[in-house]
């Protein structure tokens, strides 16, 4: 019988009201991960987006050429095109999500009473307004989930498949000057193509690794499982306030008194 009232409680303390405790918790991973997520994404876009209109015209050139071996079509250029909208996908959300969970976490820092004028630690009082956020922070997390997915799905054969048509190409010196001006580096002068440089360097992590995104995807369903199973851990007032204290103190003196006088009569 206790055991089936812990669960009740424990199932009750997933959901709101929340003290500001648990909101705390779970918004100090969500804005994490998000701001780990934007900082990638980001990065990774604007080297797809430096990239892949040099490597495209390289492409086109080798066709040109009629290099043995070497194929080149709009359905493989449409691959590595939604690889960059998977990017940006993810960049987009994410920074809405750090703004999301900043604008959330405000209000966690200040005080509130509830109709009747006494204090409250619940972080909203108004249990519609707290369901509200809830399920805005729940739909983000669901588009979140489905951006992380959708790139996850790609396995980085985006990657393999950018990688295998650049290293096949001719590379014309034209082409290696812009890419020195588009990524701000050098090569080796003294060679015609350059296989070597620095530029090669950066072309290379241009594109999300497969490691990378068994990592975003992994941490994600882990992560979010783990702090939202936690919460009703937190979901409780844990510190004690001072006024609380000397309230509680003062509750129990009159009572011993009245219980003196009681026993007096």
């Amino acid at each position: 019988m206790k055991y089936m009232k812990y669960l009740q409680s424990y199932f009750a303390k997933l959901f709101p009201p929340y003290y500001k405790y648990p909101v705390l918790v779970f918004l100090f991973f969500e804005f994490v991960y998000s701001a780990f997520v934007l900082a990638i994404s980001e990065a990774y876009y604007k080297s797809a987006a430096l990239i892949l209109p040099i490597a495209y015209r390289i492409f086109d050139d080798t066709v040109k050429k009629n290099k043995p071996g070497f194929d080149w079509s709009p359905e493989e250029k449409y691959i590595l095109e939604v690889y960059k909208v998977q990017m940006l996908f993810l960049w987009v959300i994410s920074a809405i999500g750090v703004i999301l969970c900043i604008f959330v976490m405000i209000p966690q820092f200040f005080d509130f009473n509830d109709k009747r004028g006494n204090p409250s630690h619940l972080c909203l009082v108004r249990k519609k307004l707290a369901w509200v956020m809830f399920f805005i922070v729940a739909v983000y997390i669901l588009v979140l989930g489905i951006a992380v997915f959708w790139a996850w799905t790609d396995g980085g054969a985006a990657a393999k498949h950018f990688h295998t048509h650049f290293d096949g190409a001719e590379k014309e010196e034209i082409f290696i000057t812009e890419l020195e001006e588009a990524f701000d580096c050098t090569s080796d002068d003294d060679q015609e193509v350059a296989e070597v440089t620095m530029c090669w360097e950066k072309v290379n992590k241009t594109f999300i690794s497969h490691t990378w995104l068994d990592i975003l995807f992994f941490v994600y369903i882990s992560g979010h499982i783990l702090v939202f199973l936690s919460l009703p851990c937190f979901n409780r007032q844990i510190f004690k306030e001072d006024d609380d204290f000397i309230n509680s103190v003062d509750s129990k003196l009159l009572d011993a008194e009245d219980q003196i006088k009681i026993g007096k009569h």
